[in-house]
């Protein structure tokens, strides 16, 4: 049984939204048209998205978002709808307000192209998101009204059938410097007759790599590492690609695992240095890279990602906010990212990250403790929603050294309730 959606003007912001909610975050059978008699002739379940309806069909009418093909600010009226803050707001309609022009514009990253409020480090913070505005920020909002679609659609249409998906967690981790006591910029700092007897007498606080191993084991999980390459910039701290512990460290990890790319902390602007990086890391490594995540979270759309692209990346880890957890798309399903300059979709798969380390502890101020309920909440949500769940930590965040002292547990706890349901 296939659903039919009707809406005038086809094109290419529509088509988008309709396939990720209904194909990706549903499974559902589906056809959109722009035909009204064959719409009309049809005697199966059928739904119309437009300014009024056609007849008697469920109808979601359109607030004109969709039918734009610019990008201009955009005044957002917020109304209550059954507990949450909802935006373009419409009347006459099978939900109040508009659910595809809210979900284009969270998923599209509308905001970010019209808000130039920026952080310390030129990123988009969530303090200026509608989603933060809005207190929707912690809940995946675009999954929680797809399953309120199907709800509607199975009320009317108990006979159409819905693909059940299954929660996910991939667990990542940026290895921003792969050692602690090796590295070219700690010997420059350390005098180097007392090296030997560090090395002799400590363990590597940031040598994490085995328990990590041991870990996937135990809880069936595949950790994906993110290596940063660069080291020009005072926020690079990687070690030379030509550093021999470091290309031992790299090699062995490619025999296991699939390796990203960390693209350094200017390389949001630079392409030739996400081509270099890469470069390096290939050469390592002797794999193509096609995962990436930024370095601090940094991108500005479109530019980084039509380069990331160029650069053959086809999934990037990067859509998650620095200053706070949640879901800065409103997802935490993955999703293909929409260029609004070019009006298309592209190939780059964008798999929102809901939690990074840092917040937890920096941003947010949280003791362990705290961040563990917080993480438990969150994980939660996309449960509820049959997500996925990624996760952002670092290898020094893992060492129960410095600042990260009894951290550790956290994450060992996080493992644990994010993969209970792979058990």
């Amino acid at each position: 049984m296939q659903l039919l959606i009707y809406t005038p003007n086809l094109n290419s912001r529509k088509q988008y939204i309709f396939d990720f909610l209904f194909s990706q975050v549903l499974g559902i059978n589906h056809q959109v048209m722009d035909d009204a008699s064959t719409f009309s002739n049809y005697q199966g379940p059928k739904i119309s998205y437009a300014p009024k309806a056609l007849a008697n069909e469920i109808h979601f009418k359109s607030y004109g978002l969709l039918d734009e093909l610019a990008i201009k600010y955009q005044n957002l009226e917020s109304i209550n709808d059954d507990g949450y803050q909802v935006f373009f707001p419409v009347q006459s309609s099978a939900m109040p307000f508009d659910v595809f022009a809210a979900s284009f514009y969270l998923l599209s990253r509308y905001e970010e192209y019209t808000n130039k409020g920026r952080d310390q480090h030129r990123r988009f913070p969530a303090k200026y998101s509608i989603a933060k505005a809005n207190s929707f920020l912690y809940k995946p909002v675009v999954d929680i009204w797809a399953y309120r679609i199907k709800d509607i659609l199975q009320k009317h249409f108990p006979d159409l059938a819905f693909q059940k998906r299954q929660f996910r967690f991939i667990p990542t981790l940026d290895i921003d410097r792969p050692y602690y006591f090796e590295t070219e910029k700690f010997t420059r700092r350390i005098l180097k007759q007392f090296k030997s007897l560090l090395k002799g007498k400590l363990k590597d606080p940031y040598d994490v790599y085995k328990q990590v191993a041991k870990w996937d084991k135990y809880y069936l999980t595949q950790t994906q590492y993110f290596i940063l390459m660069g080291n020009k910039h005072q926020f690079d701290v990687a070690p030379s690609s030509k550093h021999p512990k470091f290309r031992k460290l790299l090699s062995k990890l490619a025999n296991g695992y699939e390796l990203g790319i960390h693209p350094s902390y200017e390389s949001h602007i630079h392409q030739e240095e996400v081509l270099k990086e890469k470069q390096a890391l290939e050469d390592i490594i002797q794999h193509p890279v096609k995962k990436s995540r930024q370095h601090y979270l940094k991108f500005n759309l479109p530019e980084t990602f039509e380069n990331l692209l160029e650069a053959g990346i086809k999934e990037d880890y990067s859509m998650a906010y620095a200053d706070d957890i949640g879901f800065r798309a409103g997802t935490c399903t993955p999703f293909y990212w929409y260029n609004l300059k070019t009006e298309c979709s592209t190939s780059l798969k964008v798999f929102p990250t809901a939690v990074m380390d840092q917040t937890l502890r920096s941003y947010l101020g949280l003791k362990p403790q705290e961040a563990t309920e917080v993480l438990n909440k969150l994980i939660q949500e996309v449960k509820n929603v049959n997500g996925t769940f990624i996760s952002l930590w670092h290898n020094e965040s893992l060492s129960n050294f410095g600042v990260w002292k009894a951290w550790k547990p956290v994450y060992q706890q996080l493992l644990e309730e994010a993969s209970s349901i792979n058990k």
